[in-house]
């Protein structure tokens, strides 16, 4: 369920039920010449909708213009980049705001330059100010010093930064690190056929959309389906940790996503 379509007793609903809150988070940035701008946004976008269909939690509308440093092209090519600083700042009011509403979990998913990008860092940070400033406006001083926290008080992991490809999906080959190749065509190609156009590629199309081991050409929708599949299942999965907390979990990327 999208967060701007629920009435007021379905929030009230995910809220008392403890429904996670997906957040996407993207950017806008040049995809060689035959995908759309906003492939990092979409795939997260996409990725979230189809687990929420699956799992109890609702998505919230994304973060769609983080940081890309103009490493792939400038603005001439329809790269959009903003400050870091700014955007993180952006970042943490939302996140704030999301916790005042009374999300249990909060979970932002990024695709765009891994979990060790600009837009990433951005994003731990902010989740990590808000946790501590918040468990200090709550609990008071010394709020985790006075005392062993509970167990079950799992306040360090309520807002995590995961990436779109899971450990779990990883292992089943898919790769995240590909920029406008095989991967991220396919997964567009079967999620938004209508944004690709292969017949735009051509011998001077960027290097990235023509590496040996990543061709773009090579890209299909049969392909993108078994990727979509793979890291569903590694979101469902691990997002059991969260709701069903008796099972174990396959992967732990918790403290990792969030320091």
């Amino acid at each position: 369920m999208r967060l701007q379509h629920l009435l007021p007793n379905q929030f009230q609903k995910a809220i008392s039920q403890g429904w996670p809150l997906l957040v996407p988070a993207g950017v806008i940035e040049y995809h060689g010449p035959h995908m759309a701008l906003g492939l990092d946004t979409l795939v997260v976008d996409e990725l979230l909708e189809r687990v929420s269909a699956r799992v109890d939690s609702i998505v919230a509308p994304p973060f769609w213009y983080g940081p890309t440093g103009y490493a792939v092209t400038g603005a001439n090519q329809g790269t959009l980049d903003v400050s870091t600083e700014r955007f993180g700042r952006h970042v943490k009011d939302v996140l704030n705001s999301f916790w005042d509403m009374g999300f249990k979990w909060i979970i932002v998913c990024i695709h765009h330059q891994g979990l060790d990008g600009p837009e990433a860092l951005s994003i731990r940070q902010a989740a990590a100010e808000v946790i501590f400033e918040r468990s200090h406006l709550e609990r008071g001083d010394a709020w985790w010093g006075k005392a062993p926290l509970d167990p079950k008080d799992k306040v360090f992991e309520r807002i995590q930064v995961w990436p779109s490809v899971l450990p779990a999906a990883a292992a089943q080959g898919v790769v995240m690190a590909d920029h406008a190749g095989y991967y991220e065509t396919s997964l567009l190609m079967a999620a938004h056929p209508e944004l690709v156009k292969l017949e735009l590629l051509g011998s001077d199309a960027p290097w990235f959309c023509n590496a040996p081991d990543s061709k773009a050409t090579q890209a299909s929708s049969e392909a993108g389906n078994l990727m979509w599949q793979a890291m569903v299942d590694a979101w469902e999965a691990d997002l059991s940790r969260l709701t069903r907390p008796a099972r174990p979990s396959p992967t732990d990327v918790t403290m990792q996503g969030l320091f």
